[in-house]
């Protein structure tokens, strides 16, 4: 049994870090939809107005306490409590109330930030309520296979805490542990600037053992952004002119448990030599093992032991610097926070 931290867990930092955090999937919620959530511990309320804005509020309504995420509508640009009718607009203003004549000027439910990229809905989390310290850069995927690649939100990989699963981008060592490719080594300079952490891979074919130059091996090059999200850009020889995009984020639904989202798609580009049926062929495959492998590293998160002073290898990547990096994340405080 791992020794838990005073927050309960087994990391010595909060289970709660800074950062945008994944709550859905876009393609999932049409407007009209609302759906009950829970996140960081906090009873939220997603739902898509009639013009297409996708909302976060706190789930209960001031007045006597209904949860806006059972059997609520969305009307135009607000939503409606089942209970008493009471009217929300996207500002968490209530701007309704039937039959009274005034609207209590102090009615209001909690907003959380939002922001739809790469096919994912996200919110902003603070520990002590702060706005947003950065914006998510909006991604050129103009060029996105349409209909290929998956997604998926697992909640069978424990209570990874998101630092502990972005590592994996600079743990160089595992791609061949766990992945079962060639050995993984830097593809170049590691670039951290404010909220991101950039890092190139090139992983060389099995076995291969000649000089390393821009034509061997496939390249990752990963990006985490903040607590919460992680983006990875990868080519492989096999696919000439075919890049594979995955979004990865970590939401903390309480100390005890996580939701591990992930979005793969394929970016085209404007010079692929190759078919549209060996595209789709490669896409397919890609797709199908890619779903697949999120087990390989899933089934390893929930048994870890965190080991703060690890003892590492040469064959291991640039691990402390990112955790130095990640450490602006983590909320300075000191409560314990139970796991449930």
């Amino acid at each position: 049994m791992p020794v838990l931290s005073s927050f309960g867990t087994r990391y010595p930092f909060h289970p709660f870090p800074t950062g945008w955090f994944a709550v859905g999937f876009a393609d999932d919620l049409a407007p009209g939809d609302v759906r009950p959530l829970k996140y960081f511990d906090s009873d939220l309320v997603l739902f898509r107005t009639q013009g297409g804005t996708a909302v976060v509020i706190d789930a209960h309504c001031p007045h006597l306490g209904a949860h806006l995420g059972y059997d609520s509508k969305v009307v135009g640009e607000t939503i409606i409590c089942p209970f008493h009718a009471w009217r929300f607009d996207t500002g968490g203003r209530c701007v309704g109330v039937p039959f009274a004549k005034v609207v209590p000027p102090r009615a209001r439910v909690r907003t959380w930030p939002v922001a739809e990229r790469g096919g994912m809905i996200f919110i902003w989390h603070d520990l002590d309520g702060a706005p947003p310290q950065w914006e998510l850069p909006v991604w050129d995927e103009r060029r996105k296979r349409p209909g290929a690649g998956f997604r998926k939100m697992h909640d069978d990989f424990g209570a990874a805490h998101p630092q502990d699963v972005f590592e994996n981008g600079v743990d160089f060592a595992h791609f061949p542990g766990v992945h079962s490719t060639g050995k993984a080594i830097s593809d170049g300079a590691i670039i951290t600037d404010g909220p991101r952490f950039y890092s190139p891979v090139r992983i060389l074919p099995m076995d291969y053992e000649g000089p390393v130059s821009p034509e061997i091996g496939s390249t990752v090059e990963s990006e985490v952004w903040g607590g919460g999200l992680s983006r990875v850009e990868s080519r492989t020889p096999h696919a000439p002119g075919v890049m594979t995009i995955y979004y990865v984020s970590v939401t903390p639904v309480y100390a005890g448990l996580s939701h591990y989202y992930v979005h793969q798609l394929f970016l085209i580009d404007d010079d692929c030599t190759m078919s549209d049926e060996a595209i789709d062929r490669f896409t397919s495959l890609a797709a199908e093992h890619g779903e697949k492998e999120q087990w390989s590293d899933g089934n390893i998160w929930p048994h870890k032991k965190n080991v703060a002073e690890p003892m590492l290898s040469s064959a291991d990547g640039p691990i402390l610097k990112y955790r130095e990096w990640y450490k602006q994340f983590h909320p300075r405080v000191e409560q314990p926070i139970a796991a449930e």
